[in-house]
């Protein structure tokens, strides 16, 4: 049992130790992270701690090693060593290593037949290894008579991961353990000894946030965890007994003994233009007839671990695709809406239940950005960028089970309180101006807590403007305007299955009144009627104009219109038949009307007259002038016809008529 430190007041005042103990408890704890990123799936951020050493008269900073652990499981906190590390071909003190000294712990004093392991199926990690209940420094503060196990030190433990593609590595890091999990409310494990006497005898090995709730060190068993973006050069935040507002945006979901539940996965964009042929699209959770599922939170774990159908409806609209070879799903990185994706303000959605006294589903946004990984040594030999969704059956009897990792957790934070059992799920900042999100703000969970206290993202639209300098969006007003907007709208968090799938514009597009719509459509119809009468107007002109054109005769002489002297003069000529098509040059002025043969009133029959010779008119020939008429018959010797001397000809030309007597010779 680890010593709890006391603190001593003079009897005649009590209350000088009542002060001192408050003003050294009852005060969140923020764990260090490290400057160091890991892989081989990430890259990954990872908190920094320090193990090794007992309670005694050395400086417990000497007897320290600093390693760097992935935060989140369950009990026990797994330290690998640097033993076994070579068995697998991985690269040994990646994130540093430690081995236990048996003297240290105490000899046989800690001996237990009893080796916890870490099983996590889902990600393929198998470790095992003998306890080593030493001490282990979080923030400043130490914890003595730890709940570690020092794994990978016999050649008889299981030390490795086994990726999908089937490779087996040593881990690279280790696990630091939360809590002992939902449900559960003890603070240490009791670990029996190995004993020959009849009374089993048993020593306890503590949880770090139980042993520092216990000595009220922090206001409650509780954390707040947000992985942040290595990436992005973004640190993550773990606190013991609190939680940083400045990485939570709600409205937030909130879970108990039953894992959260996951209604429905979306693809949207935050603002501007949509990369992909659709604004927003929702109903991509398909997992057979179930209409939702429940997920585990695993921070220990990389991946989404989603239905099979879930994942091939995602590579059906993202340029992602299953490569049967490394057996994850792979961005087509050749394909140009890759990099459009990535850059842009696009989202994977994920949807769950509102907190009790709320109405609207929490949408958490994860944008791809942080869903484009690298897949490095020893899964590939080079480096290849991959989707992390991995398709998961839940199974009793395999282990396998739906849950969220790391990838979702970059861009989601989560917290719990052991002694309300009770989980908050909500939207994390992105990396902000300077890498801290919304900026950090520390603050204590209460022991009785059920509630956070967060900034308002319904009131005012943090996530994006904490994204602003890390996206670019399409046809949208400069992201440095949207950083710098403090009056933008918060963005929605209702059920997201009422978005439109087709808004063709960004979130931020004006809306309209009733009224002003109905004004729009009127003038519409109004302005429509005056084009249709104007064109109407044009065409009958047009017309007109055709049917108005003055034709005016000219002599072959001259270029000069004739008189009606110079056609007196002239014999009837024969009206000739245009040639096709008889539509040709209908409006040109320099071209000759086409007659008609008429006959004229009078009181005698026509009859043909006698004569010796018949002579024809002969058919003029067809000449090219220009101005001048095209066609022009050729003049001939008049012959005496024998007609009356009372005899008249009406010959028209154009809206004109004369009479031309005929003339006998």
């Amino acid at each position: 049992m680890s010593k709890t430190r006391r603190y001593r007041g003079i009897a005649t005042l009590p209350y000088l130790s009542v002060l001192i103990q408050y003003a050294t408890a009852q005060q969140h704890l923020a764990v260090d992270w490290s400057k160091e990123i890991y892989g081989p799936d990430g890259p990954w951020n990872a908190v920094s701690v320090q193990v090794g050493g007992v309670e005694n008269e050395t400086p417990i900073a000497l007897q320290q090693v600093t390693v760097d652990l992935y935060p989140g499981s369950t009990w026990t906190s797994f330290i690998p060593t640097n033993v076994s590390c070579n068995t697998y071909g991985s690269v040994c003190g990646k994130g540093s290593s430690w081995i236990s000294d048996t003297a240290a712990n105490g000899g046989e004093k800690f001996f237990t037949s009893y080796e916890p392991g870490f099983d996590d199926t889902n990600s393929g990690a198998e470790f095992e290894g003998s306890i080593a209940p030493q001490a282990i420094t979080l923030g400043g503060q130490t914890v003595y008579q730890a709940d570690m196990v020092n794994f990978g030190r016999d050649s008889g433990d299981k030390t490795y991961i086994t990726y999908p593609n089937g490779v087996k590595a040593f881990p690279h890091l280790g696990v630091l353990a939360l809590n002992a999990g939902p449900n559960q409310k003890a603070m240490a494990q009791d670990f029996p000894l190995s004993t020959t006497n009849s009374t089993p005898k048993y020593f306890s090995a503590w949880i770090p946030a139980g042993s520092l709730y216990s000595q009220s060190v922090i206001p409650s068993y509780s954390y707040g965890l947000h992985y942040g973006s290595a990436a992005l050069n973004y640190s993550g935040s773990l606190y013991l007994g609190g939680y940083d507002k400045g990485r939570v945006i709600g409205p937030y979901t909130t879970y108990s003994s039953r894992n959260p539940v996951l209604m429905d996965i979306t693809i949207g964009v935050e603002t501007g233009d949509s990369p992909l042929p659709f604004h927003h699209k929702t109903g991509l959770l398909e997992v057979g007839d179930a209409k939702q599922i429940e997920v585990e939170i695993v921070p220990h774990s990389p991946s989404l671990y989603l239905p099979p159908e879930t994942c091939e409806g995602l590579a059906k609209v993202l340029p992602i695709y299953y490569d049967r070879i490394t057996r994850y799903y792979l961005w087509n990185t050749s394909d140009p809406l890759y990099e459009q994706l990535i850059t842009s303000p696009a989202y994977l959605g994920f949807v769950f239940p509102p907190a009790p006294g709320s109405s609207d589903n929490v949408n958490i946004k994860i944008p791809f950005r942080l869903l484009n990984l690298t897949l490095t040594s020893p899964i590939v030999s080079s480096p290849i960028q991959y989707f992390p969704c991995q398709a998961t059956t839940p199974s009793a009897d395999t282990g396998f089970k739906y849950a969220l990792g790391r990838a979702f957790l970059q861009g989601a934070f989560v917290g719990w309180n052991t002694k309300t059992n009770l989980g908050w799920l909500a939207q994390a900042p992105g990396p902000g101006v300077a890498g801290l999100g919304l900026g950090i703000e520390g603050k204590d969970i209460e022991d009785d807590a059920t509630e956070l206290d967060v900034y308002d993202g319904t009131k005012k639209d943090y996530f994006a403007q904490s994204w602003a300098n890390h996206w670019t969006p399409i046809n949208a007003k400069k992201t440095s305007d949207l950083a710098n907007d403090t009056t933008s709208d918060a963005s929605s968090t209702g059920n997201a299955s009422n978005v439109d799938e087709n808004k063709p514009s960004g979130r931020h597009g004006i809306s309209l009144s009733v009224g002003a719509i109905v004004g729009i459509a009127a003038g519409g119809a109004v302005l429509a009627v005056i084009i249709a009468s104007a064109l109407v107007f044009c065409i009958l002109r047009r017309r007109r104009q055709r049917k108005t054109v003055k034709v005016v005769q000219f002599d072959r002489r001259s270029l000069w219109p004739k008189t009606p002297d110079d056609i007196a003069m002239e014999p009837p000529r024969r009206t000739r038949t245009p040639p096709p098509p008889f539509s040709q040059y209908p409006s040109d002025p320099h071209r000759e009307p086409y007659h008609h043969f008429a006959e004229m009133p009078g009181q005698r029959e026509i009859q043909e007259l006698y004569s010796s010779h018949r002579f024809e008119l002969e058919q003029p020939e067809v000449q090219e002038l220009y101005p001048q008429p095209r066609f022009e018959m050729g003049r001939h010797s008049r012959y005496e016809l024998g007609l009356p001397a009372s005899t008249t000809i009406d010959y028209s030309a154009g809206n004109r008529r004369w009479s031309i007597m005929a003339n006998h010779h």
